[in-house]
């Protein structure tokens, strides 16, 4: 029964992975038995394409046979598409390289709202990285502080310094299990760390301004604290691929095509009609500020902060269709969090530095006071300039005044 529903998806090799009870990152399931040692692999690519579970997780990432690398250039292996969002999680600058594969003959389901659903023995992965520059500290790596530009099908590594890769892959179970690799200084393969790992990084901006912090790679509870959609039901997933995160065009090897477009295209989306709705560009001056703060607000902050998050039960809910200004922390008292008392509003209209959630965005781990008021939790080592700016302004411009 167990093979068999593999099978029924279009894979037709030996399966690998016990059934699972939870699923976490790096590992985070339960197995119910010994993890098998043979993996699955798709016949429809020459580099033949391997579906672990996280718990028998290979030491190295080439043995996915996902992401290839010579030490010059990341390329991927037939079937792997690449993705872009419209507004993506702030991760320390880092630049981001998104994939997605199938197994042969499966489809994700298209939903408007949420996680796109994807079939067992799907993958997803996300591979960080920084153009390279010059840093001064011995031992750090130098990092150029730059806008990313999306697109295209390969990393050049001669201009870019690759640090880690998470991947998220279906089991059998339909639960999800995640795994994190740090690429080896070669740049040629990347090992499995389950226990997140610091990286000296040296971020440089255009001006030769350096900004020294630690990068760190997350565990595997901080895996399952980022994906958990659901506390009561545990519920763990991919929570970047929506549709409407993902309506915009990519260029791809073969042109410039809408991402979803693109997809139905390959037989990898089903239910998608060619019309979804679109979440705003945050770094779009033409969109207005409450559009593009609300788009960076649920991206970086509603995966707790919703009605079902970590954080539901501060009633603070930071969802893109939330319409309660209440909820959205304006004129609410903050529930949570250190220095709460200093404040009198969530959101304070008009006034970014009398808004609790400011005060918490604004915070960032090298000078966080306490250390844990910094706000998201993870990802969040150095200022965001831009990100802060836009959700400043768009308090800043709320009438003043609460009931």
């Amino acid at each position: 029964m167990f093979m068999n529903a593999w099978h029924k998806r279009g894979v037709s090799a030996v399966l690998v992975g016990a059934v699972l009870a939870g699923a976490g990152c790096g590992g985070g399931s339960t197995p119910t038995a010994d993890p098998p040692t043979d993996p699955v692999t798709d016949p429809r690519s020459p580099t033949g394409v391997v579906v672990f579970t996280a718990a028998a997780a290979p030491a190295k990432l080439s043995a996915w046979r996902l992401l290839l690398s010579d030490g010059q250039r990341l390329s991927l292996a037939e079937g792997v598409v690449p993705y872009s969002l419209n507004t993506p999680l702030f991760s320390d600058y880092a630049h981001k390289f998104r994939t997605i594969w199938l197994p042969e003959g499966t489809q994700m389901d298209y939903t408007a709202s949420g996680p796109l659903q994807f079939p067992v023995g799907a993958i997803v992965t996300k591979s960080f990285f920084y153009p390279r520059a010059m840093a001064g500290a011995i031992g750090a790596i130098g990092a150029l502080k730059t806008e990313q530009s999306e697109g295209g099908e390969a990393v050049d590594l001669a201009a870019h310094r690759l640090l880690e890769t998470r991947l998220m892959v279906r089991e059998p179970t339909g639960r999800w299990g995640a795994v994190t690799y740090v690429w080896d200084v070669d740049q040629r393969d990347a090992t499995l760390v389950r226990a997140g790992r610091n990286i000296a990084i040296e971020l440089v901006d255009a001006q030769g301004t350096s900004t020294p912090f630690t990068y760190a790679v997350p565990t595997d509870a901080q895996c399952v604290t980022c994906h958990a959609t659901n506390v009561s039901t545990g519920t763990f997933q991919p929570i970047g691929p929506q549709a409407h995160n993902m309506n915009r065009r990519y260029t791809y090897a073969v042109g410039d095509l809408n991402q979803l477009d693109h997809l139905a295209s390959l037989k990898m989306l089903a239910g998608y009609t060619g019309s979804a709705p679109a979440m705003p560009v945050w770094t779009d001056a033409t969109a207005s500020i409450s559009d593009r703060a609300r788009a960076y607000l649920d991206v970086n902050c509603a995966s707790c902060h919703n009605s079902n998050g970590r954080s539901g039960s501060t009633g603070l809910w930071l969802n893109l269709g939330v319409t309660d200004p209440l909820r959205l922390g304006i004129c609410k008292p903050p529930v949570g969090g250190q220095q709460n008392a200093r404040f009198s509003y969530d959101v304070a209209p008009g006034n970014a530095d009398a808004s609790f959630l400011y005060f918490r965005l604004s915070n960032y781990r090298l000078n966080s006071d306490p250390p844990r008021v910094a706000m998201p939790e993870l990802g969040r080592h150095v200022f965001d300039a831009e990100g802060n700016a836009l959700v400043r302004a768009w308090i800043n411009a709320m009438s003043p005044g609460c009931p």
